[in-house]
C-alpha cells in the first residue's frame, strides 16, 4: 500500500514538470501561422472631382384635370397610375344638357338672322319713301334702329352658340400632355364642376423629368468660376445646355447610377440669404419613366477629373467615431490603421481624398480578427475598381 502511494506521487511530480517545461508548452497565438487575408494594391484610376447634393424629381408640366361644366361624371378610360398620351380621352360627363343648350343655341341664331334679314328688308324698302317725303324720317329712324337691333342680337346668337359648343366639348376631358396619371378624386355617378372645378386627376410630364436641389453659395461660386473659366466654350443663354457645360448625373435611392447624364438647365436668381443656398434644377432624359416626381436621389455635378485618383470599396472603409478609417500592410506585412477623409461615393466604391497614396496595400477582409501590429499573409487581389464611364 505504502509502495503504490509513492508511485502515486513520482507520477504526479512528472505530469507536473510536463506542464512546467518550456518546450512542452502549447503554442502561443504569436507562434501561430498569420491569418491570409484578401489585400488590394491601389493602382489609381480616373474619377471624377465632384460636388454632391440632395435632388427631388419635379414632372413639368404638372396638370391638373377639372371639371369645367356642372353635370354627373360618367366614366373615366385610363388606367390609375399609367402613363397617358397627349389629346387621350380621360373623363366624360353627361352631354344631354349641353346638347340641348346647342340644339337651343342653334335655333335661336336662326330667328335672330331671320328678324335681322326681315329688318334688312324693311330698311331696304322705306328708304325711297323717306326721300319722297312719302313717311315720316322718324318712321325710317325706327326702322334703322331695329335692323340694328336686329344685327347685334344675331351677334348675341352666335356667341351663344358658340358657348353652347365649348360647353358641349368640356363634357369631354382630354390629356393635354404626355406623362403619368394618379389616382382618380371623383368616382362615376357623382355631380362635378357645381360652384368649381372639381379636380379629377393629375398627370405630370415624365420626359424629360426634372431635379431640383439646393447648393451652397461656396460651391455655387466653384460652380460659376468654372463656367466663365469655360466661357469660350459656352454660348449665350443657352450656356449651359451646351454639351461642354457641367456634367450632372444622378444616383438613385438603390445606390445604382441612373445611366443617364443631365444638363442644369436653371440656376436660381438670387442666393436665399436665410439659408445660404441657390437654387438649381437639372434635366434628365426618362423615356422609360423610371424616375417618377416626388423620387430623392443624390445629385453630382462634376467639375473635372483626377487622372490618378483613389478608388476603394465602400467596405474597406471602416467608421470609428465620425473617423473614417482602412487597414493598410507595411513592408513586414503588419497591420496598421490609417485615418483617411473620403469623397464621392460611387455605387459600392469610395473616393479617397487624403490619407492614402498608389502603392498602398489595403486589407479587404478580416477587420473583426486584426489589429495594429498583427502580422498578415496578404493574398494579393488585383485591383480592378474603375468609375462607370457614364459619369468620367
Amino acid at each position: 500500500m505504502k509502495n503504490r502511494l509513492i508511485l502515486y506521487r513520482l507520477a504526479f511530480i512528472f505530469v507536473s514538470l510536463l506542464f512546467l517545461y518550456p518546450g512542452c508548452k502549447p503554442k502561443t497565438e504569436e507562434q501561430q501561422a498569420p491569418p491570409a487575408l484578401n489585400v488590394m494594391a491601389i493602382k489609381g484610376t480616373r474619377v471624377p472631382l465632384s460636388m454632391n447634393m440632395v435632388g427631388l424629381a419635379e414632372g413639368i408640366p404638372t396638370v391638373e384635370i377639372r371639371a369645367r361644366v356642372e353635370g354627373y361624371l360618367e366614366n373615366w378610360s385610363f388606367r390609375e397610375g399609367s402613363i397617358v398620351q397627349k389629346g387621350q380621352v380621360l373623363f366624360t360627363i353627361e352631354k344631354a344638357e349641353y346638347i340641348n343648350n346647342l340644339d337651343y343655341a342653334t335655333a335661336d341664331l336662326a330667328n335672330k338672322e331671320a328678324a335681322w334679314e326681315y329688318a334688312q328688308l324693311n330698311v331696304a324698302r322705306l328708304k325711297p319713301l323717306v326721300a319722297a317725303n312719302a313717311i315720316s324720317q322718324n318712321d325710317y329712324d325706327v326702322a334703322m334702329t331695329q335692323e340694328k337691333q336686329a344685327k347685334a342680337a344675331v351677334a348675341s346668337a352666335k356667341a351663344d352658340l358658340q358657348q353652347a359648343n365649348l360647353n358641349l366639348s368640356y363634357t369631354t376631358m382630354a390629356s393635354p400632355i404626355t406623362g403619368y396619371i394618379g389616382s382618380v378624386q371623383i368616382r362615376p355617378g357623382n355631380l362635378v364642376g357645381r360652384g368649381e372645378s372639381t379636380l379629377l386627376a393629375t398627370v405630370s410630364a415624365i420626359d424629360p423629368i426634372y431635379v431640383n436641389f439646393q447648393m451652397n453659395e461656396t460651391s455655387y461660386l466653384s460652380i460659376m468660376s468654372w463656367i466663365i473659366e469655360n466661357k469660350a466654350k459656352l454660348k449665350g443663354k443657352e450656356q449651359l445646355k451646351d454639351n461642354n457645360s457641367i456634367p450632372v448625373y444622378m444616383l438613385l435611392s438603390t445606390k445604382q447610377t441612373y445611366p443617364f447624364g443631365g444638363t442644369i438647365d436653371f440656376i436660381g436668381r438670387a442666393i436665399d440669404p436665410a439659408t445660404g443656398t441657390i437654387a438649381l434644377r437639372a434635366e434628365f432624359p426618362n423615356k422609360d419613366g423610371l424616375i417618377k416626381p416626388g423620387s430623392y436621389s443624390e445629385i453630382t455635378l462634376i467639375l473635372g477629373v483626377e487622372d490618378n485618383g483613389i478608388l476603394i470599396p465602400q467596405s474597406s472603409v471602416q467608421p470609428i467615431q465620425d473617423k473614417d478609417f482602412v487597414f493598410i500592410l507595411d513592408s513586414a506585412n503588419k497591420v496598421k490603421r490609417l485615418p483617411i477623409i473620403t469623397g464621392q461615393h460611387i455605387e459600392n466604391m469610395v473616393v479617397v481624398m487624403k490619407g492614402l497614396n498608389i502603392g498602398d496595400r489595403i486589407l479587404l477582409e478580416g477587420y473583426q480578427k486584426i489589429r495594429d501590429g498583427m502580422e498578415v499573409t496578404p493574398i494579393m487581389v488585383k485591383d480592378t475598381l474603375r468609375v462607370p464611364e457614364i459619369i468620367k
